[in-house]
């Protein structure tokens, strides 16, 4: 039986624990580290993604680009859903312009409207393919592309028969190509559908004017000036 004191034999045993331990600490330290390091990426990002949100709430859409831009750059071009967010941001830019049929804003490609569509499949996307089609429809119709702004509304109101954003738009692209009933029918069908549509007010009263229905014009008018005050009745020099 060893006659040595109890501290001398734990005293290697003790050296080697503390040995296994600071080994243990080199391994966890950078780990904890670099998961505390991803825990603030991902703080940023979502900042950045929640500032296009607000962006895009106010209709901000260039200032929701740059944001969401922003968070997919951080996450490394790893978060799809925000790549989605800042092409919906850029084409829903499309809207800003009031006059239909005008240029579209620098940088809109029609590569856009494809990716996000591509990106849009499925039924869980459907509300948001509609937007993008709706938004496209305008764009092809401003490149005077007629036919494919046309297949591009109509897609979206077989997804959405309810949409009455797309139905004014269907309405303008009529009126454009001088379909004066068709272009009524869809501004009605707006109306019925939404009866807050100021745009679907004017537009159709400014097809009324033009067809010499100035009563109609007047209702129509007062409807959406009601609705939102800047709508005027135009003079006759404006419409044409």
């Amino acid at each position: 039986m060893s006659d040595k004191p109890l501290n001398q034999k734990l005293w290697p045993l003790l050296v080697s624990l503390g040995s296994a331990g600071v080994m243990i600490l080199a391994f966890f330290i950078p780990s904890i580290q670099d998961q505390w390091d991803r825990y603030q990426a991902r703080n940023v990002i979502e900042r950045y993604e929640e500032l296009g949100n607000e962006f895009f709430e106010e209709e901000r859409y260039e200032m929701a680009e740059k944001s969401y831009a922003k968070a997919f750059e951080l996450s490394e071009q790893k978060r799809i859903d925000i790549e989605m967010k800042r092409l919906n941001a850029r084409i829903n830019s499309i809207h800003t312009d009031p006059d239909w049929g005008a240029r579209s804003p620098e940088g809109i490609e029609d590569i856009d409207f494809q990716m996000l569509l591509h990106m849009q499949k499925g039924k869980e996307h459907k509300n948001n393919r509609v937007s993008t089609l709706t938004s496209y429809g305008v764009f092809l119709a401003s490149l005077n592309r007629t036919k494919e702004a046309e297949e591009a509304f109509k897609e979206a109101i077989q997804l959405d028969s309810t949409d009455a954003l797309t139905l004014t738009n269907l309405g303008n692209l009529f009126d454009q190509q001088g379909k004066k009933n068709e272009a009524e029918q869809a501004y009605v069908k707006a109306i019925s559908l939404d009866p807050s549509n100021a745009e679907a007010h004017y537009n159709l009263a400014l097809l009324y004017l033009e067809l010499g229905l100035e009563e109609k014009a007047r209702i129509e008018f007062d409807k959406a000036a009601e609705l939102k005050p800047h709508l005027s009745m135009p003079t006759k020099k404006t419409i044409q």
